[in-house]
């Protein structure tokens, strides 16, 4: 069975950047089981796996511009230490993540800490990067009415 909008697929993946440096996998954790066509994963690469087999294996790369974005400096801005809890110890380098308005949430880093302001980069952290995949098909099957429904694969307990 093929990969198309409307089918759940089980998938086994990994994402490198340009340095070669793995920041994600599914290796040594459960694959990743979504519905194709419900906005789930990243556009560009739903339009990557269109097609391909149940067990196929591919490779392939998604520039930046279709993943997180280029870089913008003028996304590194200075916010009040107020506005951070004040029991989350804020240093450089800290990966947080801010709730906007409409309830949707998106990462933010820290990039200095000064006493009455931190600097933040509000970039993805994967902002500007060419993203290198290597994906295995491990299952496909049609979605069901609920889940086609809910636009998301039923969540299976695993006993």
């Amino acid at each position: 069975m093929r990969v198309k909008t409307g089918r759940v697929v089980l998938l086994d993946y990994m994402v490198r950047v340009g340095s070669g440096q793995v920041v994600e996998t599914s290796a040594g954790k459960s694959p990743i089981e979504y519905l194709h066509g419900a906005g789930q994963i990243l556009p560009a690469l739903e339009r990557a796996l269109e097609g391909l087999r149940e067990g196929e294996q591919a490779a392939f790369s998604i520039a930046a511009e279709d993943a997180y974005g280029e870089r913008k400096e003028d996304n590194v801005v200075s916010l009040p230490r107020a506005l951070f809890p004040g029991e989350v110890k804020l240093a450089k380098g800290l990966c947080l993540y801010a709730r906007a308005s409409g309830g949707q949430s998106y990462p933010i880093t820290v990039k200095e800490v000064k006493p009455d302001l931190v600097v933040v980069d509000l970039n993805h952290p994967l902002a500007g990067e060419r993203l290198f995949f290597e994906v295995n098909i491990r299952g496909v099957r049609p979605a069901g009415n609920q889940e086609i429904f809910a636009g998301k694969a039923a969540e299976v307990e695993v006993v």
